[in-house]
């Protein structure tokens, strides 16, 4: 094993850095299609069995000053053709993957150094184990805020952020970065750990700023998403006042339509007085809402869902004990109460059991403050994350965000409980 250690060696390099730009530029086999992917695996074994004979073949110096031509040159322009990306972005990942083999490169000089009696097994295996801990590490700390980078700047930012990993590169280059016998000096290798840490402060500084802008992009997203959500509610709440306009409108002309009703008997035509009065009765049941308490607004936007709810056959109840007046904003009142109503109703119409569909809310002010609760049966999983009922589908699940933004801007509570097959909303605002 020993004649051949150093080509094991070199494999699991090359494997390594494979993996680590196919973690940094977000390259997933299941989404490479067709000739690509051939070409993706076929080029990579092809790199593996290329360097795997020529580590054997030639001497260990010889092929180290090669391996920028047989294994750097190669890899970029499979990963190039694979990606569909900038060719800087490529090179950027590449010369990252050659920076974050480092302290894989010093747990081996360390082994070597400490436990001679372990090679070469011992040492390979410590090699592996040290570029195992480097990817997992990709993963779970570089690899989001790393792919922002290659998704979001232009291909101009990258040459200047290239700067950086390619000065690491030049440096070790010049101090002996493919020489295996400068490489194990010790004023060489402190002076290689001082570069690499320097790079490293850098390139966590580079990703710091990538998570900062990353996390302003998604609260801007979100943020534009609430503001239409309240758009929406004020649009939905001019929609309801327009019908209550219509329905005044509708008493106004109710003497013409009892003229015509009149007329219909006078002329002993009982059947269309009786369908005009049926028709007439509908048009204003549907137009009329239903009085649950003094607000009006709030009457108008229960009348709504009350509707709804017995369209979709779930059965709603109602406990309004509201005042004409309050000091909410009509357009967040109807955000919350339309969000919760919405959601309470969409949830139990999924229900199998038509006898389980059931909603029912409860709004009224107590020692200063509106209390709102909202109880609704469902069925299956339901997914909470920081106290947040969690939607599954795309371009959902801003309404709850709504409701929990307008209880923080009042200082209020607010809570979202599944236990069962009941789920319940509570939301406090002090007024």
């Amino acid at each position: 094993m020993a004649a051949i250690f150093p080509s094991f060696l070199i494999d699991t390099t090359i494997l390594f850095g494979i993996c680590a730009q196919m973690l940094l530029l977000d390259i997933r086999i299941t989404n490479i299609k067709g000739t690509r992917r051939i070409f993706f695996g076929v080029g990579n074994l092809l790199v593996l069995a290329v360097n795997t004979a020529l580590s054997l073949v030639l001497p260990t110096e010889q092929y180290m000053k090669l391996y920028v031509l047989v294994v750097h040159v190669p890899i970029f322009f499979i990963f190039w053709i694979t990606a569909k990306t900038s060719a800087i972005k490529v090179i950027f990942a590449l010369f990252t993957a050659v920076f974050l083999i480092y302290p894989a490169n010093v747990v081996l000089t360390i082994v070597s150094q400490t436990a001679k009696w372990l090679y070469p097994a011992g040492f390979l295996i410590s090699y592996i184990a040290a570029c195992a801990v480097i990817l997992l590490v990709i993963y779970r700390l570089l690899k989001t805020n790393f792919n922002y980078l290659i998704k979001n700047y232009s291909g101009p930012s990258f040459i200047k952020l290239c700067l950086l990993p390619l000065a690491y590169y030049m440096a070790n280059y010049w101090l002996g970065l493919y020489n295996y016998a400068t490489d194990k000096a010790a004023g060489v290798f402190s002076l290689r750990t001082l570069i690499f840490i320097i790079t490293l402060t850098a390139y966590v500084l580079i990703l710091d700023i990538a998570k900062s802008a990353r996390e302003k992009g998604a609260l801007q997203g979100v943020k534009i998403a609430l503001s239409l959500r309240l758009e929406s509610a004020e649009q939905q709440l001019s929609a309801l006042q327009a019908t209550q306009e219509q329905a005044v409108v509708y008493r106004h002309d109710m003497r013409h339509h009892l003229a015509l009703i009149g007329g219909y008997l006078a002329d002993g035509d009982i059947e269309k007085a009786d369908k005009y009065v049926r028709l007439a009765q509908a048009d204003i049941e549907d137009i009329t809402p239903n009085r649950y308490c003094e607000n009006n607004t709030v009457n108008l936007i229960l009348s709504s869902f009350a509707a709804k709810a017995k369209k979709n056959g779930v059965l709603f109840s109602v406990d309004a004990q509201l005042p004409q007046v309050l000091s909410i904003s009509e357009t967040e009142l109807c955000a919350l109460l339309s969000n919760g109503l919405e959601n309470a109703i969409e949830a139990a119409a999924q229900a199998a059991d038509e006898q389980f569909r059931k909603a029912r809310i409860s709004c009224q002010t107590h020692k200063g403050n509106l209390l709102i609760f909202i109880e609704n049966s469902f069925t299956g999983e339901l997914a909470m994350e920081n106290g947040l009922p969690q939607s599954l589908r795309e371009g959902h699940g801003f309404g709850v965000k709504s409701m929990a933004m307008i209880a923080e801007k009042y200082n209020g509570y607010y809570s979202f409980e599944a236990k069962g097959e009941i789920f319940t909303l509570r939301i406090v605002l002090p007024l």
